[in-house]
Order: structure tokens, then C-alpha cells, then sequence
């Protein structure tokens, strides 16, 4: 008769189960199941005698081969062969917990990106390990292709965040595929969704030069004496912002150092240790300097944190209230979007390139016209000029006046 094989729980079970529970290979295969090592045991009858007798192993594969040694032999009276230990926490892949995985990743991966980006892989993980309690997942292999596709849906947010959270989803998975955590990648597979809604949050959206007069003769009513930053600092950073084409928070800490004598501003360092300067005129030239003797040198004031999050945040809040002094807006303003402008205004201008845009702002060509596309006045004019070539000498009807019936 064959034997029965089931795990039987101890009192300090490692992943909490009820004492003397018991548990079948069957039940483990579950996703939800917490895994643990607690004992397999084998019962069953040989030569008329009922036994209950641990196999001594705590992996079902081993344990299968004890209770076969015990049936070859035929008796429980007989020594079956001595089972190899269970192995070492060392010994083999070990699994990861959901949490140990997330804090290892967040912690190599500081020592490579801004805390802003930090910060994003933060709060995304975050919900990753919510998400993973509500199911019963303890450990990072439990995730499977369908969870991260649900886990997705979760997500209350526009396609276009969605598919920037998603790319912050795949490589934390990578990652652990990398250190032997889980066999495949459950992100891998999950693809963004299409649409027309997708297609248009490719295209950035700039300010256009009746929003940029509207904030200009918004700043004046922005601030009170209880204020430290009037309206005129306000209208300075977006000056600032919509010339260089500066991220936030570079404009925030803005330096007075990164301009020259001639106007011209750094805006970075190629790898190649070359910098990249653009230009601004006289009259924000003037403004620079004249914030650098109120203020110092950095234009915008000094900061009592090095919390980047803080510095910008401060900002973005008298963004808003400028922007709220506005309107109602089509499109919600955002602090990036001017630089999005930035690139709008040099397209439009005759004689700017493509790869003059991609230099300036540290992207590539491809991207500057798959996200600006429909500013780049050179691609229309080429199009245009290729299908007047194409249809010129094509026969034509005979065209009589439209009548009305």
C-alpha cells in the first residue's frame, strides 16, 4: 500500500502556520502559500502495521525518495537509509521576501540616480509590497504575469504615467532575476496599452505665447507682505525656466557661476567633459545679477536642506498659485512643460535644427521628434514638397462649377 506524505507544523514554524497543522504538497503549490521548514512525515500501513515516521526532510522531492527506500524494503522495522540533512540557508537559490527584495533594490539603486527619481521607485514599490499583502505573497517569487497586470489596473492614473510606472516596474523585477530571486520576469510580458489616448501623450505640450502672458500678468497679484517671494521672483524663475530649458530643479539652484560674462548659461557636461551652453539676453542677464546681489549666489536663496524634494516642492506650490491667478487651463499646467516650450520656440524658428534641439536639451534626435514632432516645421515642409512632386503631373478631370440641387 502506498504511504501518505504531509508536513506537519511545529510550534515555531518560520512562517507561522498553526501548530500540529498539517499541510500537503498539493497545498503548497498554492501562490498564496507561506513556505516553510517544518518536518514531512509519512503515514500509512507496510505488512499490516500503521506508522506515522518523519522522513527527516523538509523538501518533498527528498521526502518522496525516503518513503520509496521504505516501501522497497517493505516494513517500518527495518532502518530505512539515513536522509541527507536539510540544506544550509546557504545551500542553493534561497527565497526573498517581498520586503528584503524592494529594500536591497532601493538601496544599490541610490547610489546611481537623483533622490527625485528615488523617490518615485520608492512610493511605486511601496504599493507594490500593499498590493502584495492583500494577496498572501510573502516571498518576491510568488509574483507571476498575471498579478503585475492586475497590480497595473490597481493603478487609478493616465495611460502615459502608467506606462512610466511600468518602466519602473520591469527593472526592479530584472533585478531580481539578476541576483536568482525568480526564475523569469512577470513584467516582462505585460505590454502598455495602445490607443489613441497613448498616442497623444507622446506628443509634449508647451506653453503657448498667450498661456506665457497670461502667467506674466498673473505674477503681480501673486504674493502679500507676508510673503518672502513676491511676484517678480516668480516671473523671474519662469524667465529662467522657458530660456535655458532647465529642469526645476535647476532653476531652484541656480547658480550664478553657470552664466558668463557674454550670456551664455551651462546647461551641462557631455561625457566627453565638453559643456553645453545656451544663451539668454540682456535683459535676463541683468535680472541674474542684479537677483545675485540681493540674494547671492545662488539667485533663488539658499536652502537650511539638501532634500531636493523640498527645494522644488516650495516652488511648484508658487507655480500653482500663479497658475490658479490664471484660469481655467485645457491642458494642466506643469513646471516641465516649460521645458517643453523651451523646445517649441527654437523649432518654430527657420534655420534651427533638429540636432540643434537634441544638443541643447541632452536628448537624442529620434526622441526630439517623436515627442515634438508636430513643431518641427522642416519635416512638414519635406513631406509637403514630396507629395506636390509626387501628384504634379497626374492626370486631372475636367472641373465644372458645383451647382446646388
Amino acid at each position: 500500500m502506498a504511504l501518505n506524505l504531509y508536513r506537519r507544523h511545529r510550534r515555531d514554524c518560520n512562517a507561522g502556520h498553526p501548530e500540529e497543522s498539517r499541510s500537503g504538497e498539493f497545498d503548497e503549490r498554492k501562490k498564496s502559500w507561506r513556505r516553510c521548514s517544518c518536518p514531512i512525515f509519512a503515514s500509512g500501513t507496510l505488512q499490516r502495521k500503521f506508522r506515522r515516521q518523519t522522513t527527516g526532510q523538509w523538501e518533498w522531492t527528498p521526502a518522496k525518495a525516503v518513503v520509496a527506500e521504505f516501501e522497497r524494503i517493505g516494513t517500518w522495522d527495518k532502518v530505512a537509509p539515513t536522509p541527507e540533512p536539510a540544506p544550509s540557508s546557504e545551500a542553493g537559490p534561497k527565497r526573498i521576501t517581498t520586503e528584503h527584495a524592494v529594500k536591497v533594490f532601493l538601496a544599490e539603486l541610490q547610489e546611481t540616480i537623483a533622490n527625485s527619481t528615488h523617490k518615485k521607485y520608492r512610493l511605486l514599490l511601496t504599493k507594490l509590497k500593499e498590493f502584495s499583502a492583500s494577496r498572501g505573497y510573502v516571498m518576491i517569487d510568488q509574483w507571476e504575469t498575471s498579478d503585475v497586470r492586475e497590480f497595473r489596473t490597481s493603478w487609478a492614473i493616465n495611460p502615459r504615467t502608467g506606462a512610466r510606472r511600468m518602466a519602473m516596474l520591469k527593472p526592479f523585477f530584472e533585478y531580481c532575476v539578476s541576483n536568482e530571486w525568480m526564475i523569469r520576469n512577470p513584467a516582462r510580458a505585460v505590454k502598455n496599452p495602445k490607443g489613441r489616448d497613448m498616442e497623444h501623450a507622446k506628443q509634449r505640450l508647451p506653453f503657448t505665447d498667450e498661456e506665457l502672458k497670461k502667467m506674466y500678468e498673473a505674477c503681480p497679484k501673486y504674493g502679500s507682505a507676508k510673503h518672502k517671494w513676491t511676484g517678480e521672483d516668480v516671473g523671474d524663475f519662469i524667465s529662467l525656466s522657458i530660456y535655458t530649458g532647465l529642469r526645476i530643479s535647476d532653476v531652484a539652484l541656480f547658480h550664478i557661476d553657470r552664466m558668463n560674462n557674454t550670456g551664455e548659461i551651462r546647461l551641462r557636461t557631455t561625457k566627453a567633459g565638453t559643456h553645453v551652453y545656451t544663451w539668454v539676453p540682456q535683459w535676463l542677464q541683468d535680472r541674474i545679477r542684479a537677483r545675485a546681489k540681493v540674494h547671492g549666489e545662488l539667485i533663488f536663496g539658499s536652502h537650511t536642506t539638501t532634500d531636493l524634494d523640498v527645494i522644488t516642492e516650495g516652488w511648484r506650490r508658487k507655480l500653482q498659485k500663479v497658475w490658479k491667478l490664471c484660469g481655467n487651463w485645457k491642458v494642466e499646467p506643469t513646471p516641465h512643460r516649460f521645458r517643453h516650450t523651451f523646445a517649441r520656440i527654437l523649432l518654430q524658428k527657420p534655420g534651427v535644427t533638429v540636432r540643434d534641439v537634441a544638443e541643447l536639451l541632452g536628448n537624442t534626435e529620434e526622441m526630439i521628434r517623436k515627442h515634438y514632432g508636430a513643431w518641427v516645421p522642416e519635416r512638414q515642409e519635406r513631406l509637403t514638397r514630396i507629395l506636390r512632386e509626387a501628384f504634379d503631373d497626374k492626370p486631372k478631370p475636367r472641373l465644372v462649377a458645383i451647382s446646388k440641387h
